[in-house]
């Protein structure tokens, strides 16, 4: 699949000419680096509002922080930032007739087994007689999500949704099924590609494997940290998703993890014990 994605974005490239190659590599990667602004933002945004007022009122998060926090990294980086989905939430979410073909396509794809880690698009766009940088980028059902958008909401939730969202069709979900994309749009000027800012992988100690106990499993933190640097970053900050897994650095909630890592279609079972070993000793280093 990394090839089949890898060739698509080539013909891309070779679409737009030589000298637009590297732009549109920057575009990717400027995209990438929007993603995991709004990302890290909303999701520090839901944690504080869950445990400071609940789920029911973490709603607002969604319907009125996400599109702030859009709008300012719009400002920063030039994106239109969009999060449609099949099944939206808030009617501005539905997805236009092209972003829709683009989901439809991820569906299809996850549906036969495919891993999001590699549901992306990249392309350029004609509107109104100019071009525009398209990206899409899939966006997974996580286990975190399901207190709002799963089978079995409490009832204060499924009361605060239908009073603010009455449209509301994202409920029903699983984990590990497709939620929406994120979908991404600007001017394209091959002539001023911007500066992109990596986020920062934090480092762990070179301590050696460690034991997880339930399973007999062992995992490198070290291997694990360049693991998720190539594999996770992109969608994920760090320190976000090791206190969301091992909250107080302590054992977790979700048993052999190595194996609930995998329904996400990363890698394989080892380097996903390797991820998640770099994730556990990463918990345990950030400060209560």
């Amino acid at each position: 699949m990394r090839c089949f994605s890898a060739f698509i974005l080539g013909c891309l490239l070779l679409a737009a000419g030589s000298a637009a190659a590297q732009d549109l590599t920057a575009e990717r990667d400027s995209a990438h680096g929007a993603i995991q602004q709004l990302r890290q933002a909303m999701m520090q945004a839901l944690q504080t509002s869950m445990r400071e007022a609940g789920p029911a009122e973490a709603t607002a998060v969604c319907r009125h922080l996400a599109p702030e926090m859009a709008a300012e990294i719009s400002a920063e980086t030039g994106w239109q930032i969009r999060r449609p989905a099949l099944k939206a939430r808030n009617p501005a979410n539905r997805p236009t007739e092209e972003e829709r073909g683009v989901l439809l396509g991820y569906l299809t794809r996850s549906l036969a087994g495919q891993s999001f880690e590699d549901m992306e698009t990249l392309r350029l766009v004609e509107q109104d007689g100019k071009t525009y940088v398209h990206y899409m980028r899939a966006i997974p059902m996580l286990d975190a999500c399901l207190t709002c958008h799963g089978s079995n909401l409490a009832p204060d939730v499924a009361a605060k949704i239908a009073e603010v969202y009455p449209e509301d069709e994202a409920v029903g979900f699983r984990a590990g099924e497709l939620r929406g994309a994120f979908s991404l749009l600007r001017p394209y000027d091959p002539e001023a590609a911007p500066a992109v800012r990596a986020p920062r992988l934090p480092e762990v100690p070179a301590a050696g494997p460690i034991a997880f106990e339930a399973s007999g499993l062992r995992g490198d933190p070290v291997a694990g940290r360049g693991l998720f640097g190539a594999h996770c970053l992109s969608c994920h900050g760090a320190t976000d998703l090791a206190t969301h897994l091992y909250p107080g650095g302590g054992e977790g909630t979700h048993g052999d993890v190595c194996e609930f890592l995998q329904t996400h279609g990363l890698t394989d079972r080892q380097n996903d014990c390797d991820i998640i070993a770099y994730l556990k000793v990463l918990a345990r280093q950030v400060p209560e």
